[in-house]
């Protein structure tokens, strides 16, 4: 159990890192949009196995709301940071059933 959060806590941390290193540009529209409709799908996925992380849901509506406001690099980091969220909660159930099958 503690190597599973550990190993939890190193991705969500280069994955986060990952994240907010882009290209030297300023994020537009488009991107912003797409960064939070690929949130939304890794929310959603890891919703359906039952490992939904507690703020993901309100990184994606912080997204939203950057993007409201123009600030398109602030909306796209957010969500970025939330897709990354989704996505180590689909790994989290993965390793957990993994867990239980290694006993």
């Amino acid at each position: 159990m503690r190597k599973t959060i550990l190993a939890l806590a190193a991705a969500t941390l280069l994955g986060t890192g990952c994240a907010t290193q882009t290209a030297s540009k300023p994020a537009d529209a488009e991107q912003a949009a797409a960064a939070i409709a690929a949130a939304e799908t890794s929310r959603a996925a890891a919703a359906a196995v039952g490992y939904e992380w507690r703020d993901t849901a309100k990184m994606i509506a912080d997204a939203k709301k950057a993007a409201e406001e123009k600030d398109f690099s602030k909306a796209v980091k957010l969500a970025r940071e939330a897709e990354q969220q989704g996505k180590n909660g689909v790994a989290q159930h993965q390793q957990q059933i993994e867990a239980v099958k290694a006993k």
